[in-house]
């Protein structure tokens, strides 16, 4: 096997596969490839261990000497971008698929156990492949922040949002009136009324402690029992557990 490289080329590195399990594959594929209908049927491959830095320009690389492949789909996180080690790798031809997922199985390749699935294509869900063909771009920060930004708030957060901009206008307005200038602009106060109508009518009404001690009084009391025998054992009951001792009775000597 190929020492490790800690960065890969698209172009020029590849992985080879041991001496014997390149025989064993060629001498499988060359089969299917003479027995092989007309019509060939595609298949999917579930791999997933992937060793870090195996992308997809690399993954393609590696598996297309067994066979042509179709669709190349690693999944990858929405918020850095970095490959999350599992993927979908579909070939043209089915038998070709089956072949490499049960050869490369527990395939060891840069410290990782690869771990190769056939997915028959009744299991394979429609969507698995979406955006195989699009070139993978990187989220920036930006991007992130303004996704943030523009998401779409709720009661709490449009109140918070609205009382931070009442309470800046209203030192503005402190400022202005020091300096002798006269800013009447009441926009965001009125936004804040709003926003606290709003609150008020999406919070649930608040329960008294007199209404919530009744419910608590109703409730039948929880009781735990403990079992003296072993002094060692102790247990720590939550508030409104009472604790009873399990006493063993002892048989009486027959006269």
């Amino acid at each position: 096997m190929a020492s490790e490289a800690s960065t890969w080329n698209t172009k020029a590195d590849l992985v080879p596969l041991e001496k014997d399990k390149a025989k064993e594959l060629r001498a499988r594929i060359s089969k299917i490839k003479k027995n092989q209908a007309e019509v060939l049927r595609p298949g999917a491959v579930f791999v997933k261990h992937i060793p870090h830095g195996f992308c997809e320009p690399q993954v393609k690389r590696f598996f297309s000497q067994f066979g042509s492949l179709s669709r190349v789909r690693l999944a990858r996180s929405k918020k850095t971008g970095g490959p999350k080690g599992y993927g979908f790798i579909e070939f043209e031809c089915e038998e070709v698929a089956k072949v490499v997922a049960e050869t490369m199985n527990n395939y060891l390749m840069f410290e990782k156990l690869l771990k190769c699935e056939f997915i028959p294509a009744e299991r394979l869900h429609p969507k698995t492949f979406n955006g195989w063909n699009r070139k993978f771009h990187k989220p920036t920060r930006r991007s992130t922040a303004i996704r943030k930004h523009n998401k779409p708030k709720d009661a709490a957060a449009t109140l918070q949002s609205a009382m931070r901009l009442a309470s800046k206008d209203l030192g503005r307005k402190k400022k202005y009136a020091a300096l002798g200038l006269k800013y009447d602009f009441s926009g965001y106060d009125d936004v804040a009324k709003k926003a606290k109508l709003q609150a008020a009518s999406t919070v649930s009404p608040k329960v008294s402690k007199s209404d919530e001690e009744a419910k608590k009084s109703k409730q039948s009391p929880v009781t735990l029992m403990l079992d003296s025998s072993d002094p060692e054992i102790s247990f720590k009951t939550p508030p409104g557990v009472s604790k009873v001792k399990k006493v063993k009775k002892t048989a009486k000597k027959q006269t």
